[in-house]
Order: C-alpha cells, then sequence, then structure tokens
C-alpha cells in the first residue's frame, strides 16, 4: 500500500511543481489524505505496509515547514516529501517515463502503471488535462502527449483508442447505462466526475453530486474536518441504501408468502 502512496504522491507533485504555484489548499488536502491513510492503517482495516516497501510520512510531517504551508521554497517542500518516501528523487524525463511503462519486469515501484494505461488505451481513455489558462496545475499533459502514450508502449495509435473508447460506451451504455438500483455518487472537484452519470435517470438510477467532494472522498473513514456537505452526502447514500434494501425485504417476503 505504500507502494500505491507514492505512485500517486509522485503524480500530485509533478503537477503541482510544474505550475506557477502550488496552491497551500493542494498542501492542506496532500496531509488530509496521508492522515486519513495513517488513521486507516492504525483501525485495522488492512492499509499496511510490505516487505520492503517506503515508510509512510509521520504525523505532522507538512507541517515541518518553518512556515507552515509555505509554498515560496519548493525545494525545501519537495525535500520533505521525498525523504517521507524514501526517494531520492522524482524525475521529469519522459524517455523515462516511457521506458519505465514499456517494461514488463516486476517492479518495487509503479505498481500497476502500465497496466492500467493499457486499460485507458483499449477500453475507455480517462485522460485527465488541464488546459484552462486558470489550472493552478501543469497544463503539460494534454490530449495529443496522455494519446502518444498508447503509441510509443503498446503501438496503439490515436484512432484505435477512439474506436475503443466508443465501443466501451456503446457496451456499457454510456451516460445512460439503464442500470436497476444504482445510486451514482461523485464529487464536483473529481475530474473524472464529467464521465459519470450526474443527472438521475429514474428512481432506480439515481446521482449524487457532493459539493467540493474529491475523488472517491465519499468512500474515506469519517473524520472531525469532514465539510457538511460530504455529511450529508454520506447521509443521503446511507438513506438511499436503506430504501432499497427495505424494497428488496418486501419482495422477498411477498416471494415466500
Amino acid at each position: 500500500m505504500a507502494v500505491w502512496l507514492a505512485q500517486w504522491l509522485g503524480p500530485l507533485l509533478l503537477v503541482s511543481l510544474w505550475g506557477l504555484s502550488a496552491p497551500a489548499s493542494l498542501l492542506r488536502r496532500l496531509g488530509e489524505h496521508i492522515q486519513q491513510f495513517q488513521e486507516s492503517s492504525a483501525q485495522g482495516l488492512g492499509l499496511s505496509l510490505g516487505p520492503g516497501a517506503a515508510a509512510l510520512p509521520k504525523v505532522g510531517w507538512l507541517e515541518q515547514l518553518l512556515d507552515p504551508f509555505n509554498v515560496s521554497d519548493r525545494r525545501s517542500f519537495l525535500q520533505i516529501v521525498l525523504h517521507s518516501l524514501g526517494q531520492k528523487c522524482l524525475s521529469f524525463s519522459r524517455a523515462e517515463t516511457v521506458a519505465q511503462l514499456r517494461s514488463t519486469e516486476p517492479q518495487l515501484s509503479g505498481v500497476g502503471d502500465r497496466q492500467w494505461l493499457y486499460q485507458t488505451c483499449t477500453e475507455f481513455g480517462f485522460y485527465v488535462t488541464c488546459e484552462n489558462p486558470r489550472c493552478p496545475f501543469s497544463q503539460l499533459p494534454a490530449l495529443p502527449s496522455q494519446l502518444d502514450l498508447c503509441e510509443q508502449v503498446f503501438g496503439l495509435s490515436a484512432l484505435s483508442v477512439a474506436q475503443a473508447v466508443a465501443q466501451t460506451n456503446s457496451y456499457y451504455g454510456g451516460q445512460t447505462p439503464g442500470a436497476n438500483q444504482v445510486l451514482f455518487v461523485n464529487g464536483d472537484t473529481d475530474p473524472w466526475h464529467v464521465l459519470s452519470v450526474t443527472q438521475a435517470l429514474g428512481s432506480s438510477e439515481s446521482t449524487l453530486l457532493i459539493r467540493t467532494g474529491s475523488h472517491c472522498l465519499d468512500m474515506a473513514p469519517e473524520r472531525p474536518s469532514d465539510s457538511p456537505s460530504l455529511r450529508l452526502g454520506r447521509q443521503n447514500i446511507f438513506q438511499q441504501l436503506q430504501t432499497w434494501l427495505k424494497l428488496a425485504k418486501e419482495s422477498q417476503i411477498k416471494g415466500e408468502v
């Protein structure tokens, strides 16, 4: 699991450092996610470190800066994070990234990167870009560069990726999946929410968009710092599940009579 943490933290650091500035809100959110992971580990939820994995950052690691959440000294922030992850550096090299993705040898870091890329190239795309001039992150990973990886790593053209996405949407229904008793939960700050179902398609296909909610935030353990919108969102999820479970139980009882 610590390997996964390093895999997720690296790209997040790169996009923040490539931009004009790293907003304080990004650093706060980063600290919150790591704290959630630490709390989950302490509660015995099976989120443990594997043999040889880098140690998790210590509690309060983000506040080790002389000026809390000071983003003016990028080197000091980066050094703190690299030390916490047990790494010497984070590569900016596109060629090195391609070489690592091409490798089929087992690796201790970046586990799942190649598999995830293959799935995006052959099924659904899901490429996140930041092309708005007001975007706080790097604008370098634009769509063409994302598609180029499919060509460079797997020999798959942009046209084949588009065809694969169209086939996936046709098979699963895209944003009109025709599902039954499904609640589509998203956060409006999650870039992927635009690919989900965000408008209710009927009583059996409900939606919930959590204001200021990030990716999968509703699935994290409850914390005192949770926003009111997140708390309300969890209540709505619970109530919807209670309704459907009640209907299922009533239907079962009727079937037994």
